[in-house]
């Protein structure tokens, strides 16, 4: 017979944080973990020793996968397009849409981007927008004065 306390000491050496107990005839494993909704979709958290990690406002992302890319190419391409706009390259919203191939309605919803709050941009650069901050949600209802975007998405 297999010595509990041997699995447990194992289990602890090998996944830190993790326990396993069991309830009646029903096995529980508690996994510390934190949960975050990125674009619009659940996302689970867990550090390296198997802690939960709290995401900080100032951490930057370890790599790319944490960073919603989805939000942060839509940004640049905005950005590229206002340029575009500003600079004559397009006369108009109408002559941008027509060359890229997408609906006018489609192309002025997403320039409103360009008047996101420059915290926000920051933050979702850096991988850390707000909790719920979609490319779905920001399309729809943005407010164009700053203090109420960020009232809007405070943490």
């Amino acid at each position: 017979m297999v010595d509990v306390s041997e699995i447990q000491e194992e289990q602890a050496r090998r996944y830190p944080g993790l326990h396993v107990r069991r309830d009646g005839e029903a096995v529980v494993v508690h996994i510390p973990a934190s949960f975050r909704r990125r674009d619009g979709r659940q996302t689970i958290i867990i550090g390296e020793d198997g802690r939960p990690i709290t995401p900080e406002p100032t951490a930057k992302p370890k790599d790319d996968r944490r960073v919603n890319r989805q939000l942060v190419e839509a940004i640049a391409k905005v950005h590229r397009w206002q340029e575009q706009l500003e600079s004559g390259q397009y006369p108009s919203v109408d002559d941008l849409a027509q060359s890229l191939k997408v609906d006018r309605s489609y192309v002025s919803r997403l320039l409103q981007l360009t008047s996101l709050a420059p915290d926000l941009v920051e933050a979702i650069l850096r991988g850390d927008e707000p909790d719920g901050l979609s490319l779905a949600k920001l399309r729809k209802n943005l407010p164009v004065r700053w203090d109420e975007q960020r009232k809007m998405w405070s943490r």
